[in-house]
């Protein structure tokens, strides 16, 4: 099958799918009263909410293309046991249409990517059960597959329990086996607790400690953290913590807004002290690839303005600055750079937006980005958005050529070709429930006689 008739055939294929399903202008006010309709017939008190959103993915580059469909599945059933057990379920499906990126025999195979190189079809997210008031009124027992926000998004499989034995104070257990799907975590282990205490209706602070447990690394982590909120329109943030016993990590945050010059600003500095190594994949998991994590000093800038009604600019800059480093691999891998960034954006009526941005990097020794793009979005209606972009990119990168350096020359620069990649997006939202949208990509390269094109169709679901 040739690659029109491929993308054909796959267009024809998710339109019988997806038609049927999609709900007509006389069918708006049906669903959006289906969605009151929670009880189960099993549990009277049980409500069930959800998402699913699909993707359907066409890409076609060097007379070679690949259709790949994507879902993303979630559940949530409230009172299960009425006032007492909640559950949430939450995975994704990845389907290779034509099976491309595992032809016998290609040498190169241009959407190679993670999902398919590693042939994980299902990726299981989460999966617990809440138990509520044990021990404590307030207090709530997680079981099974989670997320923890306050240990650094960890993702295990365990138990959480999360009580207050007093006002202004809440306290968090947790314990668990890690979940990546990279590598293997089976003899790991990770566990300890948060506590948190409302000083004042405008300050928060917070004291955590966990430890990672891997085959041969154990770390132990213990931060401190303090919000304070000065006034709704300027608030700030700072925690610093240990690793092993070692000062690990200090980072400030503020965020200002000022309603009379319209004005807002956000302000991060984050500095690393230490040296990461081979530790556990929680703190250093790409040491096999980059080597140490060296310390470094980092700041970032970002400013939006707005003039009068109709335009507001935008713009900001990052620096990274590392320490000295004797070890030439790790020098090359923790790199010093400077990132500056400036945009427009324009609102001549209020459904039409447009927008230009630039954006700069300076990475040491000797290599350059430089990004323009552009972009125009328009809203007829509130169900329909239209969208319509362009964006450019040039890469300058200095590197070692091994066969010109028998010749005495020892580095050369490498500019990238003119890319240019052009967008356009529709998306349809017929009620609060559903939307839908497709989206074309076109990128043109003066270095390549084919060029690249993608097309992508999403379909979401809320129930």
């Amino acid at each position: 099958m040739n690659r029109k008739n491929s993308l054909v055939f796959h267009l024809v294929l998710f339109h019988v799918l997806w038609l049927p399903v999609l709900p007509s202008a006389d069918d708006s006010q049906r669903a959006e009263t289906v969605n009151e309709v929670t009880p189960s017939v099993f549990f009277g008190s049980m409500k069930v909410s959800g998402s699913l959103h699909s993707t359907f993915s066409f890409r076609s580059y060097d007379g070679r293309d690949d259709s790949d469909l994507y879902e993303y599945f979630s559940l949530r059933l409230k009172d299960v046991v009425k006032d007492k057990v909640d559950a949430a379920f939450s995975m994704s499906w990845h389907e290779d249409l034509n099976g491309s990126s595992r032809r016998a025999g290609e040498y190169y195979d241009p959407f190679l990517d993670l999902d398919t190189s590693a042939d994980i079809r299902f990726r299981y997210y989460t999966g617990y059960v809440d138990v509520k008031a044990v021990g404590f009124e307030d207090s709530r027992l997680r079981l099974g597959r989670q997320y923890l926000d306050e240990i650094d998004y960890a993702h295990f499989d365990g138990a959480t329990y999360r009580f207050s034995p007093i006002d202004f104070l809440d306290i968090t257990l947790f314990g668990g086996r890690p979940i990546t799907y990279y590598s293997s975590t089976s003899a790991d282990a990770i566990y300890g607790t948060n506590v948190e205490y409302q000083i004042t209706p405008q300050t928060k602070s917070a004291v955590r400690y966990y430890r990672y447990d891997a085959d041969s690394f154990r770390d132990d982590l213990a931060a401190v953290e303090l919000w304070h909120m000065f006034t709704p329109e300027q608030q700030a943030h700072v925690e610093f913590s240990l690793l092993d016993g070692e000062p690990y990590q200090l980072q400030t945050d503020y965020y200002g807004r000022s309603d009379s010059m319209d004005l807002d600003v956000t302000v991060q500095v984050i500095r690393l002290f230490d040296s990461i190594g081979d530790h556990t994949i929680n703190f250093n998991p790409y040491f096999p690839l980059l080597y140490d994590y060296e310390p470094f000093t980092y700041g970032a800038l970002n400013l939006t303005k707005g003039l009068g009604t109709y335009v507001a600019l935008v713009g900001g800059f990052d620096i990274r600055e590392a320490d000295s480093i004797g070890n030439p691999v790790s020098a090359h891998t923790n790199r010093d750079f400077v990132r500056g960034t400036a945009g427009i954006e324009l609102y001549p009526i209020d459904q039409l937006t447009l927008s230009v941005n630039g954006e700069f990097w300076d990475v040491d020794p000797s290599d350059e980005f430089t990004g323009v793009s552009g972009e125009v979005e328009y809203r007829p209606s509130k169900q329909w958005t239209l969208t319509a972009g362009a964006e450019y990119g040039e890469y300058v990168q200095k590197y070692r050529d091994e066969f010109l350096f028998l010749f005495g020359q020892d580095v050369v620069f490498r500019i990238s070709p003119d890319v240019v990649t052009y967008y356009s997006r529709i998306r349809w939202k017929p009620t609060k429930n559903i939307y839908t949208a497709a989206t074309f990509e076109f990128e043109d390269s003066d270095f390549d006689e084919d060029n690249w094109y993608s097309f992508r169709i999403q379909l979401g679901v809320h129930f």
